[in-house]
């Protein structure tokens, strides 16, 4: 290991929930405390931005043409010390703020002598229930790439673990911080650090927005923030918004549209497709760009689930309308008629809403000074010079209400850090004892020694913005806290990711024949998908009740018949803003199957497809592999009627067949705990069945005395031959959806099966999975 020689830092992250930015924001704090101590000597942070928001290429060695000069004269070398957080997602994969650099970095042109001149710390993020390859890849794979070329450590690589007790990755994060990257990034005794951060666009910012200590207490007065406020309109004049309330939400109305489109458009996931204005998906999409989300209006909201059931999960359908672009987009760019409105297995990004009444609670816990202002119209201007890594823009135009309820994320349970800069407000002076007591008690949440505090208050107890401002309410009679201030601490509203559950190409076809049979000349625009969406509800180790954030939003929205925008005006408050882009299974086979002559097969006994797909799932990860096997199903015309409310039947034209080929198109493995409480879409899967398009091996858990997991059954199907034949004889695809803990055991199991069948044994088996996942026939998408 080397230790660090230079005084400037570029911090930069990769996360697909913004945790490894959480925990560069806590690391540059945890810095600043411990080079308090005055000193000429500076340790300069730079960067403090995502990956592919940096010019990443640019940090190697560069060799440039001078002028009239027929050689290649190397420029001085610059010495460059990174630190770098990065998440893992979904299978293994990188997330969506560093695929683009990861895809330079793996570039052939690049030599191994390429970034000698760099000297790197990296943190990486996952869960170890994915499994030990699974677990951190990103940033292992990252770390080990960097030092191909040329790139050498500062210290061992940091690993954090979302089931981590007492804080997750952030009870790990604190002790690689003090046993690995703060012996060798700070070299100099009692130095001090200034933050010189530059944003993503080259401007330089400063620590004002961080906090420090003096005489082991928070000095509030180092906390200036990056947003000034005016008020555009008082209370005294807001009589029309409130009465427009019931009948139009804010962000709709049309002096704050536009504000609040060019805040929802930051959110946008970097994958996302565009749409033109006829809501027609284009053909090319420039990645990374800002798109305003699109609109739909909820037209089905049904419990899937028994009544008496533990759990309540939705099927949900949402016709898309409109997009806060305007009109559907920009109608300038080139349409591919062949374009489905969405593929497959792709998922949509929920942004939700915080509901009014806890919007309301959490105003009265602030201030009177901000209190006072909370239907008011503000202008809030952004100063990305004062910006520190923790701050982003918000609307422009706006009320504060408004923000609350459409912008803030104050259902998020705090990060330490959080409760570190809640501390710098508590009221010491009014509330002499209480005071003091809370504040000293919120840094100690903050800090390392309090890890398993944070985790008995915050984690297990789930406490989210409100509940802490609840409990700490000397911050109510804070004169330091302002609207400026609640401005550079509020965390911003994450969007929600959901596979869709539909097919595409059915839903196409059912809104073409709609068309055709209306007489109205208001004839359905733009398109629809459907989700299966599980209630997030329960109750702490103290009986605490909670909920979560979007599913419950989703859950509560009342469903509406509109489907054209004229219809829906005056009547918008259960409108949906989403984004679409490409999920896990991206890849789906739908190749038909031909005769020795070249001839399609139509035998009505026999597989239709090429490729066979095997489907592996429990729970809500049910929603993904249906959009596959009804997409493969109304690709040859054998759907006509799919789920459309609770209890209707999967109706397939075909006639039903006794027989015994069980060379069928579709297997589905699906596991749920009792098939008369949450057998989600069981109806359609019998249909398929009976019909011979679906061979079917459901788990159902507590249904007999010893439970029946869904690994389990996949071992035991076909007398165990069904994995061997699936792959090895009739080269199938294996699509696996639902929790990291089946994934994973799933995966364990058809590698043993393979194991067992090969000659190179387990090393050939996990070749063998790795080249169809290349080809597109082996995903997981899985979650925590």
């Amino acid at each position: 290991m080397n230790t660090m020689n230079n005084s400037d830092i570029t911090i930069l992250w990769a996360t697909q929930s913004g945790r490894a930015k959480a925990c560069a924001r806590r690391t540059i704090r945890l810095l600043q405390s411990k080079q308090q101590a005055s000193s000429d000597n500076k340790l300069n942070i730079h960067g403090c931005c995502s990956l592919d928001d940096y010019n990443f290429l640019s940090l190697g060695q560069q060799s440039v043409q001078q002028p009239n000069d027929k050689q290649h004269q190397t420029q001085p070398i610059k010495k460059h010390t990174l630190l770098l957080f990065v998440s893992t997602t979904g299978d293994a994969e990188q997330p969506n703020n560093m695929i683009q650099t990861w895809n330079l970095l793996l570039s052939k042109s690049l030599s191994n002598q390429y970034y000698t001149n760099i000297s790197f710390a990296l943190f990486a993020l996952g869960d170890r229930s994915y499994g030990p390859q699974a677990f951190c890849a990103a940033g292992r794979k990252l770390a080990t790439r960097l030092v191909q070329l040329g790139a050498l450590p500062l210290c061992q690589l940091g690993y954090g673990d979302d089931g981590s007790l007492n804080g997750g990755v952030f009870a790990d994060l604190d002790v690689w911080l003090e046993k690995e990257l703060f012996p060798n990034v700070i070299v100099v005794a009692n130095s001090s650090i200034s933050s010189s951060g530059m944003g993503m666009d080259g401007t330089a910012d400063d620590t004002s927005g961080s906090n420090t200590m003096v005489d082991g207490q928070v000095d509030s007065s180092s906390l200036t923030s990056p947003y000034q406020v005016k008020i555009l309109q008082s209370n005294d004049h807001e009589s029309s918004a409130i009465s427009n309330k019931h009948d139009i939400e804010e962000w709709q109305r049309k002096e704050y549209q536009q504000s609040y489109s060019n805040f929802f458009a930051q959110l946008c996931p970097t994958t996302s497709y565009q749409y033109n204005n006829q809501l027609e998906r284009l053909e090319t999409s420039t990645n990374g760009s800002d798109n305003p989300p699109l609109l739909g209006v909820v037209t089905v909201n049904e419990r899937i689930t028994s009544e008496d059931w533990i759990q309540d999960t939705r099927h949900i359908r949402i016709h898309v309308t409109d997009s806060m672009i305007g009109n559907g987009g920009n109608s300038s760019q080139h349409h591919d008629h062949n374009l489905l409105p969405y593929q497959a297995g792709d998922v949509a990004t929920i942004l939700p809403s915080n509901p009014s009444s806890l919007v309301e609670r959490f105003i009265s816990l602030l201030p009177v000074s901000i209190r006072n202002l909370a239907d008011a119209t503000l202008h809030i201007s952004y100063n990305p010079n004062q910006t520190s890594i923790m701050n982003h823009p918000w609307p422009t135009i706006c009320t504060l209400r408004g923000l609350l309820t459409y912008c803030a994320d104050i259902q998020s349970l705090p990060e330490r850090e959080d409760l570190y800069a809640l501390s710098s407000y508590c009221n010491t002076k009014q509330h002499v004892n209480d005071g003091q007591d809370q504040q000293d008690k919120l840094i100690s949440l903050s800090e390392t020694s309090g890890a398993s505090l944070y985790g008995d208050y915050i984690i297990r107890e789930k406490r989210n913005w409100v509940d802490v401002l609840y409990d700490f309410d000397s911050i109510s009679s804070s004169v330091l806290l302002g609207v400026e201030e609640l401005l550079m601490i509020l965390p911003c509203m994450m969007p929600r990711h959901f596979s869709i559950a539909s097919s595409p190409t059915y839903m196409k076809q059912q809104q073409q024949n709609q068309k055709l049979a209306s007489d109205s000349d208001k004839a359905a625009a733009g398109f629809e998908l459907e989700l299966c969406v599980a209630v997030v509800e329960g109750s702490t180790p103290l009986s605490r009740p909670y909920t979560g954030c979007c599913s419950h939003y989703l859950a509560s929205l009342v469903p509406n018949q509109a489907t054209t925008k004229d219809d829906m005006e005056g009547g918008l408050d259960s409108v949906v803003r989403l984004w679409i882009h490409p999920g896990s299974f991206s890849k789906l086979p739908l190749d038909p199957r031909t005769t020795g002559n070249g001839e399609q097969q139509d035998s009505p006994s026999s597989r239709r497809f090429e490729t066979p797909i095997m489907c592996i799932g429990a729970g809500t990860g049910i929603a993904p592999l249906r959009s596959l096997i009804l997409e493969r199903e109304a690709h040859i015309g054998k759907v006509s009627s799919p789920h459309s409310s609770a209890g209707d039947e999967l109706v397939n034209n075909t006639t039903t067949m006794n027989t015994d080929d069980d060379d069928v198109d579709n297997v589905l493995v699906f596991g749920c705990r009792k098939k008369t409480k949450d057998y989600y879409y069981g109806s359609e899967w019998e249909t398929l069945t009976n019909n011979n398009r679906l061979q079917l091996i459901p788990a159902f858990s507590r249904d007999q005395k010893h439970k029946l997991y869904v690994q389990r059954a996949l071992r035991e199907a076909d007398g165990g031959e069904l994995i061997v034949r699936h792959i090895l004889e009739q080269h199938g695809a294996v699509y696996v959806a639902g929790g990291s803990k089946m994934a994973r055991a799933v995966k364990d199991e058809i590698v043993e099966v393979l194991t067992n069948r090969l000659d190179g044994g387990e090393k050939d088996a996990k070749r063998l999975l790795n080249k169809m996942k290349r080809k597109g026939l082996f995903s997981i998408e899985a979650w925590s």
